[in-house]
């Protein structure tokens, strides 16, 4: 297999118009274990997939022949099955009797409950996936992919469901399995974790390898040297922010736990938690999709928001990251007037026609006519169309779950000067985002969540992608 076993070059991954992968050159040596971390978007996984061969890319060239497993940040586990129909799952020993075919259940059962106390996992062989903690799932993940021997081992973002002990545990176990004929990827935002196993750390910025080194070489602050590079790119002007526009008390649902807190006139608000931390689920209760306790007061008056159209009368709209509120087989005309439902009454064709042409000519839509079906548009496209919708909605409060999701830099450039346009105009933005560098580029001050709950807020004197990161992973 040579001294470097996995080896890529000219590597491109395009969606949408949208260079998701650019890799010019990599390999990856046996008998280590690769830490790869950036920012959520920049890439990680669409590269582990090409590498594991689940995707194509569009240019260049994979050359290994290794056999590889992948424990990916889904889960893959059948929970109606057990423990030990996963576990072996398509390698279940058989028996023949009179020409039928039968499993060796009690020999499965003993080799699961075996394997199962070698590596110190206490679960039970016959017990139901469904019955298990996610934690506990995750790991038997990785058991499974190890139990099958693969030459190259991938674990994809496991660290966001498991508390300390259980990392050290999973890192216990990749100790165990790393060799000399092995090699072991490990995709995560848990640095400080992630530092105690790896041997070389593999930076990732904007679908590019930007750094790769041997992870004595490296620190945890040298890391955001990276990050922080591009900040500039993030238009930020200075607004006095006004009153409360927005006053949130003791918000409760069955995913989020007595959040407060308040958006003022012409303020940019982050709102960042890690996978599971129900973030969007804030953004949701506001908009009216799901019921919730507490009070919501828009401009010092109660609302009761059951609807997402008591939400638009209140003057809060909402954008998420797969276009909700998208009316593919309209046109987009249709689409950027169907949210002010008052004005669009007293609109002829012409009317609708000169707001939907100053809204294309402000989100640089280019190359599309306004009678153009909504479902044909780019991924981009759609998203800077539902945006246009939202500003002729004449909402106040801007709720936006990921909005720059799958669109160009160029572009998001331009939704950041939206966003600077809104607010000087005294609207309020929330920006929910996985972006950190966006977060801290934009921001005015960020709500930080764990477990439903706000964890921290962060002003804008103290706001960077390095704090960020040390609050998300309570870094000391």
């Amino acid at each position: 297999m040579g001294e470097h076993p996995i080896f890529l070059k000219n590597i491109k991954k395009i969606y949408h118009h949208n260079t998701i992968l650019d890799i010019e050159e990599v390999t990856f040596r046996l008998g280590h274990i690769y830490g790869i971390t950036g920012t959520n978007g920049v890439g990680k996984t669409t590269l582990l997939r090409i590498i594991q061969r689940a995707i194509q890319p569009d240019e260049g060239e994979v050359n290994h022949k290794l056999y590889i497993e992948m424990v990916g940040h889904d889960n893959g586990l059948f929970q109606d099955m057990t423990v030990c129909e996963n576990m072996f799952l398509n390698r279940e020993e058989t028996m023949s009797v009179a020409g039928l075919t039968f499993f060796k259940w009690k020999k499965i059962k003993e080799k699961t409950k075996e394997m199962l106390q070698e590596i110190g996992l206490d679960i039970c062989p016959q017990a139901y996936v469904r019955e298990l903690s996610l934690s506990t799932q995750k790991l038997l993940e990785v058991v499974i992919a190890i139990s099958k021997k693969p030459d190259v081992l991938i674990i994809d973002e496991p660290l966001t469901l498991l508390d300390v002990e259980e990392i050290q545990f999973l890192n216990r176990l990749l100790q165990k399995y790393i060799n000399k004929n092995r090699i072991i990827m490990y995709a995560s935002h848990r640095l400080d974790e992630m530092f105690q196993v790896v041997h070389d750390v593999v930076i990732m910025r904007h679908g590019k390898i930007v750094a790769m080194q041997p992870v004595q070489n490296m620190t945890l602050e040298s890391m955001f040297e990276f990050a922080e590079k591009d900040i500039h790119k993030y238009p930020k002007r200075p607004i006095s922010l006004g009153e409360p526009l927005l006053e949130v008390k003791g918000l409760r649902t069955e995913y989020i736990h007595d959040i407060s807190f308040q958006l003022r006139k012409g303020e940019i608000l982050g709102v960042v938690g890690l996978r599971g931390a129900y973030k969007s689920m804030i953004g949701k209760a506001l908009f009216g999709v799901l019921g919730y306790e507490g009070k919501i007061y828009v401009k010092g008056v109660e609302k009761k928001i059951r609807t997402t159209t008591q939400a638009v009368e209140a003057g809060i709209c909402y954008l998420g990251s797969r276009n909700e509120g998208m009316f593919a087989d309209e046109s987009i005309m249709e689409n950027i007037v169907s949210a002010n439902i008052p004005q669009i009454r007293r609109l002829r064709y012409s009317g609708k026609k000169l707001i939907s042409k100053y809204y294309m000519e402000l989100l640089h839509i280019s190359n599309a006519h306004i009678d153009y079906p909504m479902g044909k548009m780019s991924a981009g496209n759609k998203q800077k169309i539902v945006l246009a919708k939202w500003f002729f909605s004449q909402s106040r409060v801007f709720i936006f779950n990921k909005p720059t999701a799958n669109i160009d830099s160029s572009s998001k450039v331009d939704i950041y000067n939206i966003f600077a346009d809104l607010v000087e105009t005294g609207a309020g933005v929330m920006l929910m985002s996985n972006d950190l560098e966006e977060i801290a580029g934009i921001c005015d001050r960020v709500l930080v969540i764990e477990n439903g709950k706000i964890k921290k807020e962060i002003l804008r004197k103290d706001l960077s992608v390095h704090t960020l990161v040390k609050t998300l992973q309570n870094w000391k």
